[in-house]
């Protein structure tokens, strides 16, 4: 299949269009700074994409400049803290297809594209897949959607990509993409139901010993799309003690076996799972802790960090004649893709990897909490190229397909620097606190009580604290009572601008 034409990739232009409404009176050309998207084919102007009917409806509706003004303004508002991006993201079919749907809908283009990617990722299925040494790479892609309350439109972004993948399968939507991840044997079994007899969500039926649990998955079918609005809700039930959910994702992540060893054991062969989350900043500041970093879970996921790009006060989303057309030629990628095994890189392409291999590989050789994050940027970049060739129809990834997996994964890089650096206002406190108190530092008791005043959960706190420790704010440490050679030594945080002077003063007691 050839690569159809996208948008200039240059990056040159970065702004956003700021229309309240899509204004089809815009005569720039496509590519200049400020010029809308490109209308699709067949579309000759906005309201066209609207599906709404000019017969009726003037193609230039009078706008209040106070209102425009205010539109703009919370826009550029919205989208101050993202961090550049090279428009190369766009540079291949998936991207030509999020042109077409970004001019009616509110969500970033990194969104519709971040969604898509996940579900096309899960419907080729575990034929497609890429080698890394003599590990062996799904194109599985694990996007991790933050954005903000209401201006970061993450919602929008993927009911872009549903209304397409319903057009393109609607069968595929409704039994292999769910909600509710709980646990590591919850994930298992969703693959373990009785799928000879149970062969729907309602066909379940009583049998001789408790109920007989209904299919999840079509029978036989092991692609599931784990879509969480909530991912704060997931995170908090990781953390509970005996929750196994971390440890069977980290081995999704990887395709093929997945195996539970506790009282009900339970083995399920050839799974093919992708997630697709959404959190806010606040949320993901909150309740990831440095031990969550270093754990592995969270290297497997792509941070791309969104906002609304425009208010479309009367749109109606994309126009059905274009989502049948595009729904057409993605089926048939689809099922092309599906039907590819071992992809391999044109001589260009493995040129241009070994300079990636080296950059993204970087980020692994770091101990700070972005680069623990990080640290599977390389097996990410190659899987998000393999899925762009599958989606082309050809076993030979090229580098077009490198140079944007490449974009996509900066932009995830980016997106994590952004979100690990913007200030929490909750954090900063706490870590005045701490160091307020000078090189006596504060107990945990002192924490919770005092500066508190006991109305923050414990597992708040700890994700706090272990958030200023990786970023080398404060060290923790553990004192006995003055004066007592026994006892239980307490726990207690110091600032480290005073923590040397602390550590000093110690080792000049001990001569």
């Amino acid at each position: 299949m050839s690569n159809p034409q996208t948008p200039s990739a240059d990056g040159a232009d970065q702004r956003p269009r700021l229309h309240l409404v899509h204004n089809p009176g815009d005569a720039r050309a496509p590519g200049e700074p400020g010029s809308p998207a490109p209308l699709p084919q067949g579309f000759s102007t906005a309201s066209d994409l609207h599906g709404e009917n000019r017969d009726h409806q003037p193609e230039n509706p009078l706008v209040d400049p106070e209102t425009q003004r205010r539109a703009l303004t919370e826009i550029e508002r919205a989208r101050a803290e993202l961090p550049p991006r090279d428009e190369a993201m766009f540079g291949t079919y998936l991207g030509s297809v999020v042109r077409q749907l970004e001019p009616t809908s509110e969500a970033d283009p990194a969104n519709i594209l971040a969604s898509l990617m996940a579900a096309t990722g899960v419907y080729l299925g575990d034929g497609p897949y890429l080698r890394a040494g003599d590990d062996r790479h799904p194109l599985l892609v694990w996007p991790m959607v933050i954005g903000r309350t209401g201006i970061g439109r993450k919602g929008a972004g993927w009911s872009a990509a549903k209304r397409l993948l319903l057009a393109t399968d609607p069968d595929f939507v409704e039994r292999n993409i769910h909600s509710g991840l709980t646990s590591g044997e919850g994930l298992t079994q969703a693959f373990t139901a009785d799928e000879d007899e149970a062969t729907g969500p309602d066909d379940g039926e009583e049998k001789s010993k408790g109920k007989r649990r209904a299919s999840l998955l079509p029978p036989g079918d092991r692609r599931l799309l784990a879509f969480e609005t909530e991912w704060a809700t997931v995170m908090a039930r990781m953390k509970r003690e005996g929750n196994t959910l971390s440890a069977t994702l980290r081995a999704a992540w990887e395709g093929g076996n997945l195996s539970t060893l506790g009282v009900t054991a339970r083995i399920v062969r050839d799974t093919h799972i992708a997630i697709l989350a959404h959190i806010t900043p606040r949320e993901f500041q909150a309740k990831l802790s440095a031990s969550d970093m270093a754990g592995g879970t969270y290297n497997r996921f792509l941070p791309v960090l969104v906002a609304q790009t425009q208010y479309l006060p009367g749109g109606t989303g994309a126009d059905p004649k274009l989502l049948d057309r595009l729904a057409v030629d993605l089926r048939a990628r689809l099922d092309t893709g599906a039907q590819l095994g071992q992809l391999r890189m044109t001589r260009e392409a493995a040129a241009l990897w070994q300079r990636l291999y080296v950059e993204f590989g970087g980020y692994s050789t770091d101990d700070g909490p972005i680069e623990q994050f990080l640290s599977r940027a390389a097996p990410n970049c190659l899987r998000v190229a393999g899925l762009h060739a599958a989606l082309d129809g050809t076993p030979l990834v090229e580098p077009h397909h490198l140079a944007a997996a490449a974009a996509f994964v900066r932009y995830a890089v980016a997106s994590a620097r952004a979100v690990f650096t913007t200030s929490n206002p909750k954090r900063d406190k706490l870590a005045r606190f701490i160091a307020d108190a000078g090189p006596a530092g504060r107990t945990r008791t002192e924490i919770s009580q005092q500066h508190f005043r006991g109305n923050e959960a414990a597992a708040n706190i700890t994700a706090l604290l272990d958030q200023l420790a990786a970023e080398d704010v404060i060290t923790k440490t553990f004192r006995r009572p003055e004066g007592r050679k026994g006892g239980r030594a307490t726990e207690t945080y110091v600032a480290n601008e005073h923590h040397e002077i602390t550590k000093f003063a110690s080792d000049q007691g001990k001569r």
